[in-house]
This record gives structure tokens, sequence and C-alpha cells, in this order.
């Protein structure tokens, strides 16, 4: 391979008029030989059309037979003892990559490209972002057309594809089309899907439209994005629309390393890599034609008023004058330069094989060949090219490395096959879901063991006051058994036999309405048959005067309606449970 490139640039430097280019591909673009052995370059050229039956579908009719030249140059390599890891395509523009791609996937061969791995590129991430336009607007009739041929394609089988998308299309009103989905099993309301969060709508439609085998690593990534952007925009439908609008070409899945898939890159982007196997079609590009560019040339200011003018970059600025000449010939000289080192970067990537696919050119009235690559390589290969041989090999295609077995390490995510149910969600109306935190950790937790207490008279009501702790969101399930145990030794403590006598009467959070007209609210009062009080109350954080006041407050209220205070205390919850009797 190094002998092939170093003999074809060689022959390119001839290409240049300018001496500085010329010089720089006859003495500075060798490759150095080095000790590896064999190496295999393959040139080959699609066979010629007849133009008249093809007419105005020339260019897709020539796109066609490089496709099938590059489907079957993989299928050769394979069979020589390679990967398809160890093959990489390479292309001057991105459109003919996303053919390659679209080409190869139709016919079973795994890729990896930055193109194929963009969201967008999923048929299911389509279908979610056409559903979310109709949503948007339910008069968009081709999202809608869209959206159902997805349908037809998935969900029903009795109608062809046509048909069904008709069938749906004729339903304008927007509840008939929604009972007329539910007969293939797609049953969801678009109305109250438009009530919906952003994340919650996207993932209603996932879960109605898109089959659970077809979830795939696209479907996934694209609801990761849904949620991102909802959480740190807050926007709905419209707003996401306008983002993907601007951001789907650069949205793209992670790839995964390790799997055995051919790769398909743009030559820029394939600067400095190396790979064992490299396959270029589309060798044919015309470098005189690229995108309509202009030229500053200096004018006769006298006549034209301006000392320089902008002229189109052509053939014709060459009858303007000795200067303008130099100037347009100069141009042309540094777009040769350009696309002899794209052309280089290229047929330097492979490291043991190189397949080039070109295309078969003729000469024009004047007996020269066109201005492309195609004609690099037949002046290359000069005598020994005969038009009716489509094939040229240089070296020896026997593989020289090592086959590595392909061990795949990926790991498949499950599927989700349900959706959050809104009503399984309790939200914590306390810190207490902090408690892992130092901050205030014993006091918060002393306050809902406090609330928790409320719901307790005898020790057979423990379990129950979880429960409706849990419900209403005190507490967390993770926090059910920690908070069970400090209840439990609270109820069960053997210095608080009397306040939990089954045998008295308990009153929780009782208010009483003193003499003075003001309102106190003891804990805890359990109350014998003889009518004394054990009154409870329970604090947190230090002990303080105050506390001891209070339950005093407290026993004066009781004892003023006639009944006798025969104990009271003060129980401390924190990290550890503290009794205090006063």
């Amino acid at each position: 391979m190094i002998d092939f490139n170093n003999n074809f640039f060689g022959f390119l430097a001839s290409k240049f008029a300018n001496e500085d280019y010329k010089d720089l591909y006859e003495n500075h673009s060798h490759q150095k030989t080095n000790s590896k052995i064999g190496g295999y370059v393959n040139v080959s050229f699609i066979s010629k059309f007849d133009k008249l039956e093809v007419e105005e579908n020339e260019d897709l009719e020539k796109n066609n037979l490089y496709l099938e030249a590059t489907l079957n140059t993989i299928l050769k390599v394979k069979a020589n003892g390679f990967n398809y890891k160890d093959i990489v395509i390479l292309t001057r523009k991105k459109q003919p990559g996303t053919a390659i791609a679209n080409h190869l996937i139709e016919n079973g061969i795994p890729i990896v490209s930055s193109e194929s791995l963009l969201l967008g590129a999923s048929s299911e991430v389509q279908t979610c972002i056409y559903i979310l336009r109709y949503l948007k607007n339910s008069n968009d009739l081709e999202s809608k057309a869209n959206f159902l041929y997805y349908l037809a394609n998935n969900h029903q089988t009795e109608l062809p594809i046509h048909d069904f998308i008709a069938k749906g299309m004729e339903l304008k009103n927007e509840l008939e089309f929604q009972k007329w989905l539910t007969e293939i099993d797609v049953d969801f309301s678009f109305q109250n899907i438009r009530k919906k969060a952003l994340y919650e709508a996207t993932e209603i439609i996932i879960s109605k439209v898109i089959p659970i085998e077809k979830r795939n690593a696209y479907v996934q990534y694209f609801l990761d994005l849904i949620l991102e952007h909802d959480l740190k925009k807050q926007s709905g439908i419209s707003d996401f629309l306008f983002y993907w609008e601007n951001n789907s070409e650069k949205l793209s899945i992670p790839s995964p390393e390790g799997n055995d898939a051919v790769r398909i890159m743009t030559i820029h982007k394939s600067k400095g890599l190396e790979f064992p196997v490299v396959i270029f079609p589309f060798a044919e590009e015309d470098y005189s034609k690229g995108p309509r560019e202009k030229i500053w040339i200096n004018a006769d200011e006298e006549m034209m008023g301006l000392p320089k003018v902008l002229v189109d970059k052509s053939s014709k600025v060459e009858g303007f004058g000795d200067e303008a000449a130099q100037i347009y010939n100069q141009k042309k000289e540094e777009d040769l330069l350009d696309n002899i080192n794209v052309l280089y970067v290229a047929l330097t990537r492979a490291e043991e094989q190189l397949y080039v696919i070109s295309g078969l050119v003729s000469e024009n009235k004047e007996g020269n060949l066109p201005n492309n690559m195609a004609t690099f390589f037949i002046e290359f290969l000069g005598s020994e090219f005969k038009e009716e041989q489509l094939e040229y090999e240089f070296g020896s295609k026997e593989k020289i490395s090592t086959t590595k077995e392909v061990i795949s390490n990926a790991l498949t995510i499950p599927q989700l096959s349900e959706t959050l149910n809104p009503k399984n969600i309790k939200i914590a109306q306390r810190e207490s879901v902090m408690w892992n935190t130092k901050q205030q950790k014993a006091i918060e937790y002393g306050n809902i063991i406090h609330e928790i207490l409320a719901f307790v008279k005898t020790k057979n009501d423990i379990d129950l006051a979880i429960t409706k702790a849990i419900e209403n969101g005190l507490i967390i399930l993770s926090q059910k058994e920690e908070v069970l145990s400090t209840i439990s030794e609270i109820v069960n403590h053997k210095e608080l036999t009397d306040y939990f006598s089954e045998e008295h009467k308990v009153m929780n959070e009782q208010t009483i309405i003193q003499k003075q007209g003001n309102i106190v609210k003891p804990d805890r009062m359990s109350i014998s048959k003889d009518n004394k009080v054990f009154l409870l109350d329970y604090k947190t954080g230090q002990h303080l005067p105050k506390h001891k006041t209070q339950l005093e407050n407290y026993q004066k209220s009781i004892e003023d309606m006639g009944f006798e205070v025969e104990k009271k205390s003060l129980i401390y919850i924190g990290e550890k449970i503290e009794v205090l009797h006063l």
C-alpha cells in the first residue's frame, strides 16, 4: 500500500503547474517503508449504463451502482476473514454516507456512523415527534399522515398501508379519529395528553404507540432528552419542538464500544486515524464543479469606477487579461491542491487493505477526460487500463493480521412495559426525607414521631399509625422500620406503662379552653376510671425550662376542670429516647 500511494501521488504531482505544489507531492509526500509485509490495494470502476434508458434518473442509477459495489466489497472483505469492525467506509460528504448507511442496514450489515446514531435517524423517535406536532396542531396533516404510516406498519395488518392512511386522514374530527384508533389498540385521549407535562405526555405516547421490542436505545435516549429539557426549561410541547428543529442534527446516542459493525465516516473526521480495511466509494468527484465561488480581480478604475471587481470563478476570467488569468489559474491550482490533499488523507488511512470504487469516464470531443478523481485513477493505470476491465489489484489480498474474536460486553437495559401511575406518587410533606443529612436531624425526626404518635392510643394502634403516616407523606416506605422501632420503644417503655395503658381513656392533641380564654393542647392525656390524669408531652432538642412551665400550665388547666393529675412527664425524642418525670 505504501508503494501504491507513493507512486500514485508522485504521478499526481505532474497535475500541478505551480512548482511549489508539484514539489510538495514529488518530494515531500512519500511515506516511509517499514518492515511489515503484505498489503493490498483494489481499484475498481462501476460499469457504464445506457443514459437513454435511465433518462432523468441517471444520478440515481449511478448511486445504486456505487451502493451495490460497496456492499459487495464488504462481503468480499468479510469472507476474507476480517470482522465488520475492521472496515471503515470513507466519503467526501455526509449525503453519500447516509445513503450507504441506509443501504447496508437494509441488507443486514451492522453499521456505526455519526449519521446512523442521530436520534432523528430512528423511525420510532420520528414518530414521537410527529405525534407531538399533531398534538400542537391537529391541522398538521403531514405529521398525521406520518403518524398513521408508522401505525400501519406496526399496529395493523388488515389494510394495505396506503388504504389505512387514507382512512385515517378522512377522519377530520379528532374524537372520531381517536375512537377509530382504539380499533387497533391505540387507546389514548389526545386532549388529556395535551394537559400532561412534556415528559409524561411523551411517556404515554411511547407506551401506546411504540411496540415494546422497538423501544430501543434511541427511544430511551430521546426520553432522557425530554426529561432533561423538561426539568431545565419547564417547557411544553411547542418549546421542545422548537428546540428539536434547531438541534436535531446534533443530537445522537453514544456509540457503544466493542460492537462488530462497519464504520462510516467522512474523510475529514478520519484525519489522524488508521483502520485495517478502508473502502473509498464515490471516488469520481469533479473537483472543478465545487460550490459557485467568486474571485476578486483588478479592474480599470477609469472605466469601471472601481479598483477591484468580484466576478464568478469560471474559465471566462482568463479572457479578462493576463493578470485576471493569472489570478484564476492560481485559484484553480489551489482547488486542485485541496482535492488532492483530501484524496491523500483518504488513501493513507488503511493499514492492510484499501478498496477504491470509482466510475468509468469517457473522453470528450476534444479527446480529454473530465477533471475528476476517476480520471486520476485511469491515467495512473496508463496502458494497463482497459474499459472492459473493471477491477485492478496491487499486492496480495491474503489477510496478514490475526483475527481477534469479537466479544460484546454490552448490557441490554430491560424495557419498561408500564408508565408510572401518578396515583402511586406520595409527596413528602416534611423534611424527613432529608434525614440522611446532619442538619437538624434529631429535631426533625422527633417532630415526625410526635405527629405519628397523635394516631396512637395503645400499642395496638402502632401499625395503623405507620400506615397513615406513609399515606399522608409524613414518611416514606424506606423509613418505616426505623420509625416503627422508635414508636414501639416509646409505647412499651417501662417508665411509661400508665401513659399507654389499655384500661385508660386516651385523648391525643385535645384542645382545652382556659378560664382566661386561652387555648392549650396537651400531646397526650391518659385518664383512669377514677378520673386521675397521666399527662405526657413530646419534645425535641435541648431540655429547656419553658418545657416544664408549659406542662405545669397544662396541669393547672386540667385540675381547674376537676381532674387530678397523678403523674406528668416529658419525653425527648431524638437519636435516643429520654423520659423526664416532673
